[in-house]
């Protein structure tokens, strides 16, 4: 039976409270504060080990200092950390636009601040990335290798968000290593990407974020969620991927310990959707991190 990966993740937020009006209006996702932040974190964690799946967790630098004790706690119990980033979320305020509007100078400037401040909360730097919003450039994954990164989730394959800087239309959809002068294919470097699942047969003209693409497992949305799980799941079956990965997104700003929270019960349809097809369709569902993940990809033999 062929396995299939399930890598739950979470893009932690600054505070609402702790930005300036125009990060707010760039970005209105995040909790009211950081005791609303710690509790959707640790229920959504909890929820997942219910279901017997790890989760991945990229924390904004402020969440890693507010939130820092839980943090290293889970990371303590098998969760994986990486840093989240939207520039403008940052306390001093100096940066006005998403991470694929900047130069690669600009860029290694702003997440290298960033670091900085993840690494003084957490006791060692980031290895692991993802920009708010999937924003990128051409520049971004080298800037990331040249900053230790390792791997990260960095883009949503068929996205189109030009006022965000976040195009991925045509992108490799499976995880791999990233081409460090391009970034919608595969490449030869030691920098992992792993993309989160669109599901291809289900096109919006308009997605959560204002883009337009594809259907995914952004837990919140309205979508239906097992009908994009089923989608992702025949395509895997279809490509027979070497790393078929069915990665899933949600912010700290979802009330998951309320069983009857709307994002809490998409979460458990996601669960049971997965167990339900991969046994028709005759699939191992394994859970995964990040970490873990990137390491596979780094050690499998194929050239491209």
């Amino acid at each position: 039976m062929k396995k299939v990966y399930i890598l739950l993740t979470m893009d932690c937020e600054t505070a609402r409270s702790d930005v300036t009006p125009h990060a707010r209006r760039m970005s209105g996702s995040g909790p009211a504060d950081y005791r609303e932040s710690e509790r959707s974190i640790y229920f959504y964690v909890e929820t997942a080990k219910t279901y017997g799946f790890p989760v991945t967790l990229f924390a904004h630098p402020e969440v890693a200092l507010e939130n820092a004790d839980l943090l290293q706690t889970l990371q303590d119990q098998g969760a994986c950390l990486g840093l989240h980033l939207h520039p403008y979320k940052l306390r001093r305020g100096r940066y006005k636009y998403d991470l694929g509007a900047y130069s690669a100078r600009t860029q290694r400037e702003i997440i290298q601040e960033a670091m900085e401040i993840w690494t003084s909360a957490l006791g060692k730097a980031p290895r692991y990335f993802r920009a708010g919003y999937f924003s990128a450039n051409d520049c971004t994954f080298g800037v990331l290798r040249e900053l230790g990164f390792v791997g990260g989730s960095l883009s949503n394959p068929g996205r189109v968000l030009p006022a965000h800087c976040s195009v991925w239309a045509g992108a490799e959809p499976y995880p791999h290593r990233a081409h460090l002068g391009f970034r919608l294919i595969r490449g030869n470097s030691d920098f992992i990407n792993v993309p989160v699942s669109a599901a291809f047969g289900r096109p919006v003209a308009q997605g959560h974020a204002g883009e337009r693409g594809y259907e995914w497992s952004y837990v919140p949305h309205t979508y239906d969620h097992r009908e994009v799980i089923r989608d992702v799941l025949n395509r895997f079956q279809t490509e027979d991927p070497r790393f078929g990965t069915l990665v899933t997104d949600s912010h700290n700003d979802q009330d998951y310990s309320d069983p009857g929270h709307p994002a809490r019960q998409n979460l458990e349809l996601i669960f049971r959707s997965i167990g339900d097809f991969c046994e028709q369709m005759e699939m191992i569902p394994v859970g995964i991190t990040l970490d873990t993940l990137c390491e596979l990809v780094l050690a499998d033999g194929e050239a491209y």
